[in-house]
């Protein structure tokens, strides 16, 4: 059986392999900045013995590879955009939208990418499995089951932490529902890659980085800022992180330059309510699970500009404002979002958004996801709150969730130049 599994990872290795290797060099890069290509990493490099060497290298060449599609995806024509993808950046007044390569931020973050596809060996170095780092799990169960390197591994489950770590009833209980159907949610027929995807990058595919990546239900726990949000989104949701400053691949710079990319992916069950919330920092998503129905995968996005969003209090750090949901066809400021209909959303810094997920047209909603390609463009720059998520809250009762229909008050970060 030893040798079988062995025989089956040199495959899966070689396979893949040879798929991120095959990678054409994109004219917008500087051919001097690939040929001189050097590194900062954010900790010291890490050996690993022969044996568990080999698992390491299937978990780095399935992070290249989902690396590499999507550079590609980012950077292929869609909608209006000439070679970039086309995201919606605003939904209250009309769906706008952009070409996201357009944005410095992006052009820096698909660039460093490129840079570490073209340089792997050397890159390589600022990789680690993250094995013993508190706060990251792993999923457990089915995904365990199928996955090697998350068996190598062993972090803490899922189940565990809810068990073990979350003490508001209520959360343990979503969680443990969310936990039990976790793979069923991350896997299956409807899960669809977007066409300008070049190829799969779901755990359809990359079943060892979606199980072994490092998971946070970063909501679960309880605290000041958690209870800004609903508890079975608390319990039913989580995200992974590849390649940023608490990934995987950990690089602080490259040639020189802060490196703000964070690349991952997240999970949120249906029949939840991701509240309002902003951060500092530039945010996309990319939705690869199929709607049972139209109206199923709700997002919602206002811009600190927006002449609805009004500053009912500012100092040195922060600026306060609310704005009013409760108009007439309120409906009307969510877009809808499905693999093959405007998948793409980008919000720029402090753009207040929420996402909903209506589970009422799922057959079994308990084992269906909002499924999504995630990603941070400009998180290197530490001034502006780096890492954190301001969640926003009722206006006429502050410290609760705001609700769709309400007044909603948000703390947005003062941005440094």
């Amino acid at each position: 059986m030893q040798k079988l599994l062995f025989i089956f990872l040199t495959i899966s290795f070689s396979s893949l392999h040879a798929q991120t290797q095959d990678i054409e060099i994109p004219d917008f890069l500087d051919k001097a900045e690939i040929e001189n290509f050097d590194c900062k990493c954010l900790e010291k490099e890490i050996s690993y013995s022969k044996e568990d060497q080999k698992y390491i290298d299937i978990l780095w060449e399935e992070t290249l590879q989902y690396l590499k599609a999507y550079a590609i995806a980012l950077t292929t024509s869609t909608g209006n955009c000439i070679n970039s993808d086309e995201a919606i950046y605003e939904t209250v007044d009309g769906h706008k939208t952009l070409c996201v390569m357009d944005q410095r931020d992006m052009q820096l973050m698909v660039k460093h990418i490129y840079l570490v596809l073209l340089n792997p060996d050397k890159a390589k170095k600022c990789f680690a499995a993250r094995k013993d780092v508190e706060g990251l799990y792993s999923p457990g169960g089915k995904a365990r089951e199928i996955s090697k390197v998350d068996q190598w591994l062993d972090r803490m489950t899922f189940e565990e932490f809810f068990n073990q770590k979350v003490t508001d009833p209520e959360v343990k209980q979503y969680g443990l529902s969310f936990t039990k159907n976790f793979n069923k949610m991350i896997t299956g027929d409807d899960i669809e890659l977007p066409s300008n995807f070049p190829y799969d990058i779901s755990a359809n595919a990359l079943p060892n980085l979606w199980a072994a990546v490092g998971w946070s239900p970063m909501y679960a726990e309880q605290s000041e800022r958690n209870s800004k949000n609903f508890k079975n989104t608390r319990g039913g949701y989580a995200y992974g992180e590849i390649f940023g400053h608490w990934g995987l691949l950990r690089i602080e710079t490259i040639n020189g330059e802060k490196v703000g990319a964070e690349v991952g992916m997240v999970v949120q069950a249906v029949n939840t309510f991701y509240a309002y919330h902003n951060h500092a920092i530039s945010e996309m998503y990319h939705t690869i699970r199929k709607p049972a129905c139209t109206n199923e995968f709700k997002t919602f996005a206002i811009d600190k500009y927006n002449p609805l969003v009004k500053t009912v209090y500012e100092d040195e750090s922060i600026r306060r404002i609310q704005f009013n949901t409760d108009v007439p066809q309120e409906y009307r400021m969510w877009s809808t979002g499905a693999p093959d209909n405007q998948p793409f959303v980008y919000f720029r810094r402090n753009t207040i958004h929420a996402f909903e997920v209506d589970g009422s047209c799922e057959a079994k909603p308990e084992e269906k996801a909002l499924v999504t390609i995630w990603a941070r463009s400009n998180a290197a720059d530490r001034r502006n709150d780096y890492g954190t998520t301001r969640l926003c809250e009722s206006a006429e009762n502050p410290g609760t969730p705001g609700k769709r229909g309400e007044v909603i008050q948000c703390d947005l970060t003062k941005i440094k130049w």
